[in-house]
């Protein structure tokens, strides 16, 4: 198996970069147009898909002329090797409307791995058989309609879609399990050169999927079967691996060891390492600068404490009032700035003869102005002047000038 990297196998970004996103921004009035138009045409080709019989070769023309109004063409290569009698069709994952386009010029029928409700599974084309109730209810269930029934079975055995550009995806063993010759059948996607958007990224809605196939120009399903394959004396997972490893051959791609299970974990991991920085990167800039701001009011009432100090102590409690009382009553631990003694007023009361400082001094109401509150702010400055440099001098024992 290939050492192929899993991030390789998906596209992390929808849109093209340099001249091709410039192009495809010069197109974007010509595709929103599109869009709308097809949205009504799209509306009634679901319709008809429901409607008719899936085996009609009428339901077949009509779905592929109404299709390709919403810009969805088929070709087909190699269809010699289609093989009527086997009725299990295993292909690459690469888009949401890989079985539609398939469908077009084969149809099958799709087992359903979702737990979705009756009319939206009918309307999306896909079949309920019992693969939430496991994998022996699954194989059991897709036997009994290969014996009952004309239409074959669709498999996507990669479980989950890639940008089928470096390798495969690890192919479940159900589809191999059926005792059944298997049709190989190998998709690939093109879009025009001057709006290179991605058929799928990393992470994407399945109907954000749908938007971009309206909004493009077109887009092309290459659909090429190889000859059907079929059990010999091996293990299922050797035959699997098998089978596998001709599909990437023939695509040009590796074949790897990832599995659908891995693509949701390096999604969870990209999803958790992305979004903490792009949340936090506005609020650390923000909180920065009001932490700044809220040192320097403290540093105006207490100049002798080093400004790391008061921001430690700020960034827990976020409040100037709180931390100036911490450092006060001496609950922070700090080495007084060389000269802060100095700056104190010259007389003073002895602390010997003076009543302690008063601890509350915070305002007895809200002032209703600006004027009234920067008073405030002012007479509580004086106080806790007043009181930190009362508190130092008893605190160190220097005797008063």
């Amino acid at each position: 198996m290939s050492s192929v990297n899993i991030e390789e196998l998906f596209d992390e970004h929808r849109y093209p970069t340099g001249l091709g996103l410039l192009s495809t921004i010069f197109y974007s009035p010509i595709g929103l147009i599109l869009l709308i138009l097809r949205l009504f045409i799209g509306f009634h080709a679901l319709l008809t898909a429901c409607i008719l019989p899936k085996a009609s070769k009428f339901r077949q023309s009509v779905l592929r002329t109404m299709c390709s109004v919403l810009g969805i063409f088929v070709a087909q290569t190699d269809e010699q090797n289609r093989d009527e009698e086997a009725n299990v069709l295993v292909a690459n994952y690469t888009s949401t409307l890989d079985h539609l386009a398939l469908d077009l010029i084969l149809p099958n029928v799709l087992p359903s791995v979702w737990d979705l409700p009756s009319m939206l599974m009918w309307l999306l084309g896909y079949t309920n058989m019992g693969a939430k109730q496991g994998r022996e209810t699954l194989i059991r269930n897709a036997k009994n309609h290969c014996r009952t029934s004309s239409l074959p079975i669709l498999a996507f055995p990669e479980g989950a879609s890639t940008n089928g550009k470096k390798g495969l995806l690890k192919f479940s063993v159900w589809p191999f399990s059926l005792n059944r010759p298997i049709q190989p059948v190998l998709i690939q996607i093109r879009r025009p050169s001057f709006v290179k958007i991605s058929p799928s990224v990393i992470g994407g809605r399945w109907w954000i999927d749908v938007f971009w196939f309206l909004f493009v120009p077109y887009t092309v399903f290459h659909i090429r079967f190889l000859r059907s394959v079929q059990l010999n004396e091996e293990t299922e997972e050797e035959f699997t691996v098998r089978i596998q490893q001709l599909m990437a051959r023939e695509l040009g791609v590796q074949p790897t060891v990832h599995t659908s299970v891995d693509k949701v974990e390096y999604m969870k991991r990209k999803l958790i390492s992305q979004e903490p920085q792009v949340e936090r990167q506005p609020q650390e800039g923000s909180g920065s600068s009001e932490i700044d701001q809220m040192c320097r009011q403290v540093l105006e009432v207490l100049p002798h404490v080093p400004a790391n100090v008061v921001k430690r102590d700020l960034a827990m409690t976020k409040d100037v009032d709180l931390t100036i009382t911490h450092l006060l009553e001496g609950n922070v631990e700090f080495t007084p700035l060389e000269g802060s003694i100095g700056a104190s007023p010259a007389h003073s009361p002895s602390p010997s003869s003076s009543p302690p400082p008063n601890k509350n001094v915070v305002a007895a109401k809200f002032g209703k102005n600006y004027k009234d509150r920067q008073l405030s702010f002012e007479e509580r400055k004086k106080a806790l002047i007043e009181s930190a440099r009362l508190r130092y001098i008893e605190k160190h024992g220097i005797a008063e000038v």
